[in-house]
């Protein structure tokens, strides 16, 4: 990749983190404000939820998008992913849902990231 097209994507890259972290700790303001009582634990629930789903999927979507020889290198796009994770969950237990769907998303999670690191791996070894 030329100079020129790799400073703009490491630009990009990095307005990608940076928009999506701030985003991810403003989610942390609605907690808060759940916990000190001045907003309401459905209104926060959908925001909550609505906003990591959006990052989430907007993260990923750019990691995966990019240049295929620097998926490895750009792994720090998925910094908001994990940010955000955090009041996305509580996001769900706001809008009612039980120790069993934490439970589940959890798993959920850690099925996909197993099945990603096995295709991840494969495909390494394919080009070995």
């Amino acid at each position: 990749m030329e100079p020129e097209r790799l400073r703009k994507l490491v630009r990009r890259d990095l307005v990608v983190v940076a928009m999506g972290s701030l985003i991810a700790i403003w989610t942390y303001s609605l907690v808060a404000a759940v916990e000190l009582g001045s907003l309401s634990e459905l209104t926060a629930g959908r925001a909550l939820v609505a906003v990591a789903v959006l990052v989430s999927v907007f993260c990923i979507y750019w990691w995966a998008a990019g240049p295929p020889e620097f998926m490895r290198e750009r792994v720090m796009v998925l910094i908001p992913v994990f940010l955000i994770a955090g009041p996305g969950l509580l996001g769900v237990h706001y809008l009612g849902g039980g120790i069993v769907v934490g439970i589940l998303s959890g798993a959920v999670g850690f099925a996909a990231a197993a099945v990603f690191g096995l295709m991840w791996g494969g495909r390494r070894r394919g080009r070995a």
